[in-house]
């Protein structure tokens, strides 16, 4: 086996067909051409797979068995999405469907193979791809997709990569961090911990309906699959049960409270991570919530929201979008505040396990502020619906 890597994309192997028996001489020489034209073709490759978005023009796609373009959903929803994947080579990006490789001063061109079984519950069509999980032969990773791909100008041979997920967390650096705790007053609510020699990453999203479909094809619970396209970008409201088992399927956790606390307040020293003072922000764009738009909505009730307010903390009357890139905080993380009630583990007080702030209050409402928690109670008549995202800690 070959083993090549750059980003997200692992190379695998050669896989020539069965049916033909090249002289050896010349096998090797075409498999050494193959192997440098791989090598210039996979910064294109991780370009479409970390960076599909680009690729969409302003009419969008035109595969609705596949994915459907939304003027609500974010364009990173298109990032490292295997629904994506199977539409551009179905020829719904582009009329074009091959990415052009230049080596030498010639030009080459490579397509994706459909070698992998329908999925009966999204389409009809064959597979570009196959979902995998890690580790697998030695490679160290947990979610992927096998893919299968060639160039016209050797069209006998086929060679398969896995493109891993790099789009859907973020890196949480080494620090002090301030956990907030909500049974204590003055001084004592801030929790110091620190997360030295620590690789801790956060997904930057929520996990959504399409994720969730992926996993329960995966553990053989097609019949639960959400078949709406439309809802497939949506927060997942699952169970906590399911929360749990989804995250620890791809080697994850349900997010931690005092994670995303790390995650949402800017450290008062970014350049010095060892820095033990600290003092608590309110929103994760400004410290002072008085400056704010949700301090203002506090102090005057007939305050009327923009479509600024709305980016930075998507509260009620604001208009619903997914995958919104506006709301994010210092360290690459969506949705400190507003959007959907978001449930955590919390280790401290195991009760305040909820971050209320979301699209269903006010403005003005005092839950919109870092490191207020509450309690979700699962299954209280009037509960919300609650989104939650994983975390990973890497051991080196």
């Amino acid at each position: 086996m070959c083993i090549l890597s750059i980003g997200s994309i692992i190379y695998l192997f050669f896989r020539p067909k069965s049916d033909l028996k090249p002289r050896i001489k010349k096998s090797a020489e075409t498999q050494i051409v193959i192997s440098h034209l791989l090598e210039a073709a996979l910064p294109k490759i991780q370009h479409l797979w970390e960076e599909g978005d680009k690729f969409i023009k302003k009419d969008g796609l035109s595969c609705p068995q596949e994915i459907i373009f939304d003027k609500k959903v974010g364009r990173s929803y298109f990032q490292c999405q295997p629904h994506f994947w199977q539409c551009f080579w179905e020829g719904g990006v582009q009329k074009d469907n091959f990415l052009k490789i230049e080596m030498h001063g010639e030009v080459y061109h490579l397509r994706a193979r459909s070698n992998f079984p329908k999925i009966q519950s999204y389409s009809d069509s064959p597979r570009f791809y196959k979902i995998v999980k890690g580790p697998l032969k030695g490679m160290n990773f947990h979610y992927g997709l096998m893919v299968d791909v060639f160039f016209d100008e050797f069209p006998d041979k086929t060679l398969s990569l896995i493109l891993t997920d790099t789009c859907r967390d973020t890196f949480l650096p080494e620090n002090i961090y301030a956990h907030v705790l909500q049974e204590k007053k003055s001084q004592e609510r801030v929790f110091l911990w620190d997360n030295v020699n620590r690789k801790i990453f956060i997904d930057k999203f929520y996990v959504s309906n399409q994720m969730v479909n992926d996993w329960r094809l995966q553990i053989g619970e097609k019949e639960k699959i959400i078949a709406d396209r439309l809802k497939w970008p949506l927060p997942a409201i699952i169970s906590r049960r399911e929360q749990v088992a989804y995250c620890s399927f791809w080697g994850k956790r349900v997010l931690e409270a005092e994670l995303f606390h790390a995650a949402s307040m800017t450290p008062i020293d970014l350049k010095d991570p060892l820095n033990s003072w600290t003092n608590i922000p309110q929103t994760p764009w400004q410290r002072d919530l008085s400056k704010t738009f949700l301090g203002m909505a506090r102090i005057n009730p007939d305050y009327q929201l923009t479509p600024l307010d709305c980016q930075l903390a998507q509260v009620e009357g604001c208009n619903e979008k997914f995958y919104a890139t506006d709301s994010v905080s210092w360290m690459g993380m969506n949705y400190s505040l507003g959007f959907y009630p978001e449930v955590l583990k919390n280790n401290l007080e195991p009760k305040n396990n909820l971050k209320l702030s979301s699209r269903f209050r006010s403005a003005e409402s005092e839950v919109h502020e870092l490191g207020y928690l509450t309690q979700w109670q699962e299954n209280s008549s009037s509960e919300l619906p609650v989104a939650f995202r994983c975390y990973e800690e890497v051991s080196l």
